[in-house]
């Protein structure tokens, strides 16, 4: 997936990590659960929750609402 410039630096305002993107996985936050944003080949983008006991919750999403989030939490901070 190419990621635009706005979503890279909506990803980094709220704190993601970038990964390599060979898998798929485009950036993850680690925490008590991990949020990883993936985009695997053919399907939409994601944001996949892990958490814990190996647990998970997944989310499409359009890089557009992430970018309104980044922008709405910088606002703010």
């Amino acid at each position: 997936m190419q990621i635009d410039q706005d979503l890279i630096a909506a990803l980094y305002v709220l704190g993601f990590n970038f990964l390599d993107g060979f898998s798929g996985e485009i950036a993850e936050i680690k925490g008590d659960m991990t949020i990883k944003l993936v985009h695997p080949p053919g399907e939409e983008l994601k944001f996949v929750v892990e958490l814990p006991g190996e647990k998970q919750m997944i989310f499409s999403v359009d890089q557009h609402q992430i970018v309104n989030l980044a922008e709405r939490w910088n606002s703010r901070n």
